[in-house]
This record gives C-alpha cells, sequence and structure tokens, in this order.
C-alpha cells in the first residue's frame, strides 16, 4: 500500500425538497490507500497514524479513517452499467428496494458495504439512477438494524442503478 489514487465514485442521496426537480448523480472524490476486498472498494484516507501503514486487511487491523464503496460505485461503472432489474417495474408503482451503500469509516474493522432495504414508490427511471418518493429506509447489515438516515423523514431518494440488488413491486 505504498500508492495514493484518487477514487472517483458516486452515492446514494436524500432529498428533504418538496419537488425533486432535475435529479443527476453527484461525482465525489476521495484520495487515499486503496484496497479491494470481494465487491468492495477500501478507501484509507491519508493520515498521520502512530502505526505503520501496513496492509489494513491481511493485518486484520482496524480502518483508522476511510470509506468502503461497492465496486459499482466507481464513475468508470456506473458509466457503462447495464442491468435489466428495472425492466418491468413502472413509474408510480410502489416498490421494495434491496440496495449496497457507501459507508465512511473510523476505527473499526468494517471492510463491507451496509446493505439497505427501502419502500417508496417510484417516480423516476434514469439511465444511471431511481427516484423513490416517501422513502422509508433501513440498514438490514450490519446488524443491528436501524433507520436511515437519522435526521426526518425525507421525501425523496436517490438510488444509483448500480447499487441495486432487487427491486419488487409491493401490491
Amino acid at each position: 500500500m505504498k500508492k495514493i489514487y484518487t477514487v472517483k465514485y458516486v452515492d446514494a442521496y436524500y432529498i428533504y425538497e418538496k419537488r425533486t426537480g432535475k435529479t443527476k448523480l453527484s461525482l465525489h472524490e476521495a484520495h487515499g490507500y486503496v484496497e479491494r476486498k470481494g465487491n468492495n472498494i477500501i478507501i484509507i484516507f491519508i493520515k498521520k497514524r502512530k502505526i505503520s501503514n501496513k496492509k489494513t486487511i491481511e493485518g486484520k487491523e482496524n480502518i483508522i479513517e476511510g470509506l468502503v464503496i461497492p465496486d459499482t460505485a466507481l464513475a468508470s461503472v456506473v458509466d457503462t452499467y447495464k442491468n435489466d432489474i428495472l425492466k418491468n417495474i413502472t413509474i408510480g408503482s410502489s416498490v421494495s428496494v434491496t440496495w449496497r451503500d457507501v459507508v465512511y469509516v473510523t476505527n473499526t474493522p468494517t471492510y463491507d458495504c451496509p446493505i439497505m432495504y427501502t419502500e417508496g414508490i417510484l417516480t423516476k427511471i434514469k439511465r444511471d439512477h431511481i427516484v423513490l418518493k416517501d422513502p422509508e429506509t433501513i440498514r438490514v447489515y450490519p446488524t443491528p438494524v436501524r433507520n436511515h438516515p437519522g435526521r426526518g423523514l425525507p421525501t425523496y431518494l436517490m438510488i444509483p442503478i448500480s447499487f441495486i440488488t432487487d427491486i419488487t413491486v409491493i401490491k
């Protein structure tokens, strides 16, 4: 882990406004040491440490500060991501969505992205994201199960299509 990289990625986004207007995925950048574990990318922020910068995964050490992102969050993947998961879902449907999220970690041995479960009304399907109205989200992994986000109920949630692992219509 000697090289420092710049990683460009996207993330889900909660909206607290009455209307969404035009929606677009925001591109984020993180700079640090990068490791891959399965289908997760671990970005360890550049930070002065009292310990050496040994590989965190092999040594099972805590990540001092960083991000764990799904490999499908990378900007290069999102731009070319193809998935037929939405082909039988229509706008206005009440849906449940299971998806992987980006997580900020500090002083923890977390190497997996959280798994989120959201119910809401599908209001937009764009090339690279969907928008749900009145979303209710819980984090189902890792335990304990928790409501998300922690502050107030959002009016909309934008989820990159590349994050979605399952979507079903609720009847």
